[in-house]
Formats: C-alpha cells, sequence, structure tokens
C-alpha cells in the first residue's frame, strides 16, 4: 500500500495506523486517511468533492478533503479496490454540547450550495426507494416461507415480517400524505446530509466531517437517523434527552410543519429492521452471530419504539398545534 500511495500521490508513508476504522498515516502534521469507495462510482465521487470544496470555502469546522493523484484522479486501485485519501482539518478536537444547533447550523451552510446534484441526490426520492426496498424484502420473505425457515435468525424475521411491512407501508402513505397536506418552506429544501448520522459520526475525540459519508438529502434524514440511533443505543437517554435535541435543532433554524411530518414519516419506516436483514444475508458466516444479536434487540425492543413513535406524535401536536399525526392502527395508545 505505501508503495503505491507513493506511486500514485507521491507522497512517502513513514508509517500505517488505525484511525477508527480506517488506516491513515501521519504528515507534516496532518492526518489522512484511506476511504475505500469501491461503492461509489466516480461521477458520484466527483459531486462529493465539489461539495466538499464548498462546506470548505463556507468555513464549516472539521471538513476534509480529497487529496487528487498525480494524474489529478479522485482515487486509485490496488487490489480490484478503490480507495480515497482524505485530508483532515488540521484542527480537529471538537466540541459538541449541543449536536443539535451544530447539525442545523451544517445544514443551513449547506442549503446555499448553488449546483445542481444528481448521483448524491435522495431529496424527493423516498417513496419510490422505500417501495423499492420492501419489495424486494417481501419476496425475499415468501421464497423463506415456502423454504421453512432453517435456523433462529430465519424464523425471527419470517416471524416479524409481516409488522414490519405494516409499518413501512404505514410510513410510506404518511410520507404521501404529507407531500400532499404540507407545503415545502425554504427550510425544506435541499442540504449535504449523511447516509446514518448518528452520535458518533462528529465524533470528538477526533472530529472528522466526512465527505464519502454524504448524500443531498431533505435535512429531516439526519434528525430522524439520530434519534433512531439513539434509541438503539441508550432509550434510556433518549426518554430523557432525545427531544433536546430536537429543540437546540428547532431553536436555530425552525423546522416547517412538513419537516416535523417528515421526520416522523423516516421515524416510522423501520430501516433498522430492513438493513439488519439485509446485513445478516450478506455477510460473512462469522459475522452473522452479531446480527442475529442485532435482530433480537429489535425485535424486544419493539413496543419501545412504538411508544418513542408516540411520543414523538404527541409532543408534535403540543408543539406545532395544527399537525394531526395519524395514528399507526395496531399501535395501543
Amino acid at each position: 500500500m505505501k508503495k503505491t500511495i507513493f506511486e500514485e500521490y507521491g507522497i512517502k508513508v513513514q508509517e500505517m495506523t488505525k484511525l477508527g476504522n480506517y488506516d491513515s498515516f501521519y504528515l507534516h502534521q496532518t492526518h489522512f486517511l484511506l476511504i475505500p469507495v469501491s461503492h461509489i462510482d466516480e461521477e458520484e465521487l466527483y459531486e462529493l468533492y465539489q461539495l466538499s470544496q464548498f462546506m470548505l470555502e463556507k468555513r464549516e469546522p472539521y471538513i476534509s478533503s480529497f487529496v487528487l493523484t498525480k494524474k489529478n484522479h479522485m482515487f486509485f486501485e490496488k487490489d480490484e479496490a478503490k480507495y480515497a485519501i482524505i485530508k483532515c482539518s488540521s484542527y480537529t478536537q471538537g466540541r459538541f454540547n449541543q449536536i443539535g444547533r451544530e447539525l442545523a447550523r451544517f445544514h443551513q451552510k449547506a442549503r446555499s450550495y448553488p449546483y445542481q446534484v444528481s448521483k448524491t441526490q435522495r431529496i424527493g426520492q423516498w417513496k419510490f426507494l422505500w417501495e423499492k426496498r420492501l419489495d424486494q424484502l417481501e419476496s425475499f420473505w415468501m421464497g423463506r416461507v415456502h423454504n421453512q425457515p432453517l435456523n433462529q435468525f430465519e424464523k425471527m424475521f419470517v416471524e416479524s415480517f409481516p409488522y414490519y411491512l405494516g409499518l413501512a407501508e404505514n410510513a410510506i402513505q404518511y410520507l404521501v400524505d404529507t407531500e400532499l397536506d404540507e407545503e415545502p418552506q425554504p427550510i425544506d429544501s435541499g442540504t449535504i446530509c449523511h447516509h446514518r448520522f448518528n452520535s458518533t459520526t462528529w465524533n470528538p475525540k477526533m472530529c472528522v466531517k466526512l465527505p464519502t459519508e454524504w448524500v443531498f438529502d431533505h435535512g429531516s434524514r439526519d434528525i430522524a437517523e439520530y434519534m433512531r440511533h439513539l434509541f438503539f443505543e441508550n432509550h434510556e437517554e433518549l426518554k430523557i434527552n432525545g427531544f433536546s435535541f430536537l429543540e437546540d435543532y428547532d431553536r436555530t433554524t425552525p423546522l416547517s410543519a412538513f419537516s416535523w411530518r417528515l421526520i416522523y414519516s423516516r421515524l416510522l419506516f423501520p430501516i433498522h429492521y430492513f438493513e439488519c436483514v439485509e446485513n445478516y444475508y450478506l455477510s460473512q458466516e462469522e459475522d452473522k452471530p452479531f446480527f442475529e444479536g442485532e435482530m433480537n434487540e429489535i425485535l424486544k425492543n419493539s413496543s419501545q419504539y412504538e411508544s418513542f413513535l408516540r411520543g414523538y406524535s404527541s409532543m408534535l401536536s403540543i408543539k406545532t398545534k395544527r399537525i394531526v399525526v395519524p395514528t399507526v392502527e395496531w399501535m395501543s395508545s
């Protein structure tokens, strides 16, 4: 790897170390990360490069940037895999006391991005993406039912899927109703979001805002995913602090009725369940017990997740006065 980096970039790497999930090296008092990017095509990488340059110009703290090869390419290839080298900002010690406020400011800056995006674009596409994902999982589930579930994970999946199918259908219907009922406001325009924003995305010990984790979407994506992650990471803390994250965000850039409802529809859609099933079947044999444990947790906490959704909907009707959240039929009040 060191030899390839020298050939591609002319950078002489003394020593590689691990930083979080990534290989890294240190040069001129700056950290560089080696990020696998085989799953991102070239046009999308170029869009992410443009977005990160824009955020650097906006003086957003902790933004990392792509280092171009000697031939001005975004990535290099080794052993049939693609990698990008990312340069961390020189100051990486974060102070995130109010992550809701920080996220609102980040979204606010990124909303003024003046160019068209296509490859990283997710705004307005949730319904299509959710339906596609639901159809795929439903036909996979039917195959599993016919084949008789073989192991503990498959039994859990086969028995629980109808419940999560219903939840997903409710989320899609709720999304459609929101788009019909509410008028989007300026705050509802597209911004830089993360695939899955959570409490470790901006790690205070070594804060690196990585463009390879970004998509262009509605800001409610990050808000919902942060709260969902908090629920599974520590739902006692969510009871105490979860809504203060929302309030910090709303105080910094007030959310529209459209935003509040999008957050709810995204929380309703059980992406955590879908990803657990997909990851299980895509994982190596030795990793399967991990996803089995995760599935166990998801199913064990399903009624608490329902009360979390009820808590959001009652907070919503108090906060916004005029938004009535349709109740999900089987959720007991």
